[in-house]
């Protein structure tokens, strides 16, 4: 069964996948090569171990500390086709309030310099798109497009009944529940939900745990109740 170990870099996670082999989802948002090996120290995982990096979607906190991980790890990355230039241009994040949590989020949070005078350009080196097998990097599971909260995110589903989701489940600040993504990258707002929702029900019906870039674990029925919240205030 595979292994799922979370740690938090600043204001977002990131993940390590323990099967056969070891892949890394998500960078977590603060730079620097001894954090990355100070969170390997921690969980237990050689760096050498890793064979893959994956990265949900090409927002900041997700990628940012990529390149040193690729460099310690000698790991390729991956992301998804929609998400390459963001990482390999250093974009910054395009969002849009998907609800009223977002619209608090971006009302009570200015724009900070951090971390985004930190960005670097990230060339992956891995772009796919549709269902791809990470079994060839010892992991039995797959990764999937998950796209709402932008065109380019994926969530890895694992065999064993988990999924990384990036950043489709997220904690609501106000008051600790589970929210789906509080950000899209349209104005159409009805057609990021309708992918968000799609994303969500996938998920649902596939994995029983769900590891976030912000809060979480979560469970299924958490994930539920979420997609029935945001049904409830899309429908007001």
């Amino acid at each position: 069964m595979s292994e799922v170990i979370q740690y938090k870099l600043g204001m977002a996670s990131g993940f390590f996948v323990r099967d056969e082999g070891v892949i890394v989802v998500d960078s977590g948002c603060e730079l620097g090569r001894e954090l990355f090996l100070r969170v390997c120290a921690e969980a237990g995982v050689a760096p050498e171990e890793i064979r893959l990096l994956v990265a949900t979607h090409g927002h900041v906190d997700h990628f940012l500390n990529m390149n040193e991980m690729r460099a310690v790890t000698g790991a390729p990355l991956m992301c998804h086709k929609n998400a390459e230039s963001s990482l390999r241009q250093a974009l910054h994040p395009n969002v849009r309030p998907r609800n009223r949590l977002g619209q608090y989020m971006l009302s009570q949070l200015p724009p900070s310099e951090e971390p985004l005078r930190l960005m670097r350009p990230t060339a992956p080196d891995i772009v796919v798109e549709g269902v791809v097998d990470l079994r060839p990097w010892g992991v039995a599971g797959r990764v999937v497009e998950t796209f709402g909260h932008s065109d380019g995110c994926i969530s890895v589903v694992l065999d064993s009944g988990q999924a990384v989701v990036g950043d489709l489940l997220v904690e609501d600040v106000r008051d600790g529940t589970p929210s789906l993504a509080y950000l899209c990258y349209t104005d159409d707002i009805q057609a990021a939900n309708e992918q968000i929702f799609a994303s969500a029900e996938y998920l649902a019906a596939n994995a029983e745990t769900f590891y976030s870039g912000h809060g979480g674990p979560f469970s299924r029925a958490d994930l539920l109740a979420a997609l029935a919240a945001a049904r409830a205030e899309a429908a007001e």
